[in-house]
């Protein structure tokens, strides 16, 4: 019984990892104080405008470790068709990017330059080089929307939700990207959430342990476990580790291997609540 005990866990696990693989989220307002993530990144928390030293609602973001490195976020997984990438945060200064890539490094990027740049690299045309203002984009101490979404090889950049001026980037639709990469992050840089929508066989990004500050996951009802005479077991609540720390729980159900008295999950009867 306890090995089956750990063979469920361990399928629920790879389970939840399937569940995340269309819609990837790393958001800073749901890890700890101090957790840290991706490449030199750790959560801290402060007041909408850094100058402030104190007000009623703090909020979490991700920077450096230290003054010293730079920070990256690296997500891997397989993106083609239409997918969208949402970053939502507060650059401080110039040179980072976020970028979408084939496994030998091609792809396009929206690079916080001077104005803002969205183009491509090695792969497909278009884009646009603007000289001054990006549109819609929020100067000072604000957090603001980087949106690049891909339809039928067709990529375009909203900032805010106003569209980049300038030409889209068209590339070849069967394309097949391998990661999105947010790098350049500096210690007055503030990232708040990356979103990956439509991204197939995500591991993680890059990352070192990541805790919660979210309370563990209660159940609502009863969540007693029922076995029945024909060899059903209902287990309602089984928490199981997230991807990026804290834990998600599931309903499953599991049949019984008779004459014994073990168990198999049944992967067509298991509900992320």
């Amino acid at each position: 019984m306890f090995r089956k005990t750990t063979i469920l866990f361990a399928i629920l696990s790879s389970y939840a990892t399937t569940v995340f693989a269309e819609d990837f989220m790393l958001d800073a307002s749901t890890m700890a104080v101090g957790a840290t993530a991706g490449e030199n990144l750790v959560v801290k928390e402060g007041c909408l405008k850094p100058s402030e030293t104190s007000c009623t609602d703090k909020i979490q973001w991700l920077t450096t470790i230290s003054p010293t490195k730079v920070g990256n976020v690296q997500v891997i997984g397989q993106l083609s068709g239409d997918f969208e990438v949402i970053v939502t945060v507060d650059f401080a200064g110039d040179q980072k990017g976020i970028k979408i890539l084939t496994a030998d490094n091609k792809g396009f990027s929206f690079e916080f330059t001077s104005g803002g740049n969205f183009t491509t690299n090695g792969i497909g045309e278009g884009g646009h080089s603007h000289c001054c203002d990006v549109p819609g984009w929020t100067k000072g101490d604000a957090f603001n929307e980087i949106k690049i979404i891909a339809q039928n090889g067709v990529a375009k950049v909203y900032t805010n939700g106003q569209v980049f001026v300038g030409e889209p980037i068209t590339f070849d639709a069967n394309t097949i990207f391998e990661r999105v990469a947010i790098e350049g992050i500096k210690s007055d840089d503030r990232l708040s959430d990356v979103k990956v929508r439509g991204i197939q066989g995500t591991t993680a990004c890059s990352s070192t342990t990541t805790p919660s500050t979210s309370s563990p996951v209660t159940s609502s009802g009863d969540c007693t476990a029922d076995y029945s005479a024909d060899g059903n077991l209902h287990i309602p609540c089984v928490r199981v580790p997230g991807i990026f720390g804290g834990t998600q729980l599931y309903d499953v159900w599991m049949t019984q291997s008779f004459p014994s008295f073990s168990f198999n999950l049944d992967m067509n009867r298991v509900t992320l609540k």
